[in-house]
């Protein structure tokens, strides 16, 4: 199973419109988004202009601490307008040396790594689960994910209760080892799953979050390796790869012996149609959309054979 990830901060429109339309044309049935109604139904509009049918959406969030809640902000009193932060966002969330487009912005930190003065701050942007998570249930989402990097147990309690409470067809976990150790993690994933039902879990192995700059085999190297160890603990949970993850993942996981239901790939899948999609003319040139659609369809067969 291929899965899209158009970004868990990804709340932009039109940029999720074409990410959809390209990958549900390329044979892509599973679609991770951003919590919002707006985005859920700009998802499902995208899904219906290409007539492709039995079409699925993840919904993802955050608990306090994950990257995958935070946006953006420059300080301008800071900021050198080095031009740093605009040249490598991987979303083009950055407008101008001053101005983020809330919108675009992921939280993948990118632009804060690079700027020399410190003027780039993350800060978090978190929804309301108890008014959105029912509504996307009662839509038609039949993934709920919950990212928990991060070391705020109550939220992580709270938010997973209210998962657990929408009843889902999934409810899915996913998480890395930059804060926690392998035990740990094992641990976290146990008593998470001690009261759902057997396979009604996916465990999302995160090697590197939003790290899928490149199509090599180190690039994925630690989302199979994520994967591994989930699978050697034995739990009764579907394991998707993530993070890193990119053409290559599929095959280093057959090789190294992982039994996986899917791969998520986000940076990869966005970055090899990016010169097509942020084309002025899109919707009017054929061409670009043909090509796009080639490009997307590479990937997707890379996973699904």
């Amino acid at each position: 199973m291929f899965k899209l990830v158009c970004g868990a901060g990804n709340e932009d429109c039109e940029s999720v419109k074409r990410l959809v339309y390209i990958y549900a044309l390329a044979g892509c049935k599973y679609f991770d988004i951003s919590a919002r109604k707006d985005i859920l139904e700009t998802a499902k509009t995208a899904v219906g202009m290409t007539g492709a049918k039995d079409c699925h959406y993840c919904v993802s969030i955050g608990i306090k601490g994950d990257p995958h809640i935070t946006k953006a902000r420059i300080k301008e009193s800071v900021c050198i307008k080095c031009g740093n932060c605009y040249r490598n966002c991987p979303n083009d969330a950055v407008l101008s040396s001053i101005m983020i487009d809330e919108k675009r912005c992921i939280g993948c930190g990118t632009c804060a790594k690079k700027c020399p003065t410190g003027a780039i701050t993350m800060f978090e942007k978190d929804v309301n689960v108890k008014e959105i998570l029912p509504y996307m249930v009662e839509n038609g989402v039949e993934i709920l994910e919950l990212h928990i990097m991060g070391h705020d147990k109550k939220d992580l309690e709270y938010k997973w209760n209210v998962i657990n409470e929408c009843n889902p067809k999934y409810a899915s976990i996913c998480i890395d080892r930059e804060i926690y150790g392998n035990k740990e993690v094992i641990e976290r994933i146990r008593n998470m799953i001690a009261h759902r039902k057997p396979y009604t879990t996916i465990v999302q192995a995160d090697g590197i979050p939003m790290s899928g700059s490149d199509d090599s085999y180190k690039t994925t190297l630690q989302a199979v390796a994520m994967a591994e160890i989930i699978q050697n603990a034995n739990l009764p949970v579907h394991i998707v790869l993530s993070g890193g993850t990119n053409a290559k993942t599929a095959e280093l996981a057959k090789l190294c012996g992982i039994n996986y239901w899917g791969i998520a790939i986000g940076s990869w899948a966005r970055k090899i149609i990016k010169p097509y999609i942020t084309a002025p003319d899109f919707w009017e040139d054929e061409n670009k959309r043909t090509k796009a659609v080639e490009a997307a369809r590479a990937l997707v067969q890379s996973v699904e054979g």
